[in-house]
């Protein structure tokens, strides 16, 4: 999606998409783009820039996605990458517990470089495959929220850009309008059950971790 002349500067933001290699960042980002699957994996190399446009009940906002490789840094790029970063995306696998485990490090640099106030999506993908054994310990913070998508099964692929608005907005009734349908790949067959499986679970790491920010907010009061 292209950025139209039309668009207010104020209402484009640089959001920076972070997560470990083979997490599925740039299959993401092209499923919004183009609207197709892309089962071939690519790894990216420096850094890929589009610009993602939504519609809202509010206003019109475009997103400029900085889309970098998820290993090592190169060439001191990753911190040149960070700066004036205004929101971001840090994808993990729900497949594979390794990613997860460097969810916080990625949280931790984003803050270190852009800021504590900087809105933050914690977004587990290919929620359409095997769930990992262990628990995702996810604790809510202010400025840091939770979702997972399947890009595969083109299922809830705009909840992340949607917490994003409703954050960089301070609304909380922000819906997006006239968006095109995407659907699953070709290869995936999901029956309502297994939807309504996926969904559950994402709520339920969402509850948890909202029950976590409500327990360390009432031991901050004890002190205050």
């Amino acid at each position: 999606m292209e950025l139209k002349p039309k668009l207010s500067r104020s209402h484009t933001y640089k959001c920076l998409l972070v997560g470990d290699k083979g997490t599925g960042k740039t299959s993401f980002l092209l499923r919004h783009a183009t609207g197709k699957y892309e089962t071939k994996y690519s790894p990216t190399c420096g850094v890929s820039v589009h610009t993602l446009l939504f519609e809202t009940n509010y206003r019109a906002v475009a997103f400029q996605m900085w889309d970098t490789a998820g290993d090592a840094e190169v060439g001191g790029i990753r911190n040149a990458y960070f700066l004036y970063g205004q929101c971001a995306l840090v994808l993990f696998d729900l497949s594979a517990a390794a990613t997860f485990a460097n969810v916080a490090s990625w949280v931790e640099r984003l803050q270190e470089f852009c800021g504590r106030h900087i809105p933050i999506v914690v977004c587990g993908c290919k929620a359409d495959l095997k769930r990992m054994s262990e628990d995702i310990d996810f604790k809510q913070q202010e400025n840091v929220d939770y979702c997972e998508f399947s890009t595969r099964a083109a299922w809830n692929l705009e909840a992340p850009f949607k917490l994003l608005c409703t954050k960089l907005f301070q609304l909380k009734d922000v819906r997006f309008l006239s968006q095109p349908v995407m659907g699953p790949a070709k290869d995936l067959l999901l029956d309502g059950a297994s939807l309504q499986r996926m969904w559950e679970e994402m709520e339920a790491v969402r509850a948890k971790g909202l029950k976590a920010k409500e327990i360390e907010s009432q031991k901050l009061g004890a002190f205050a």
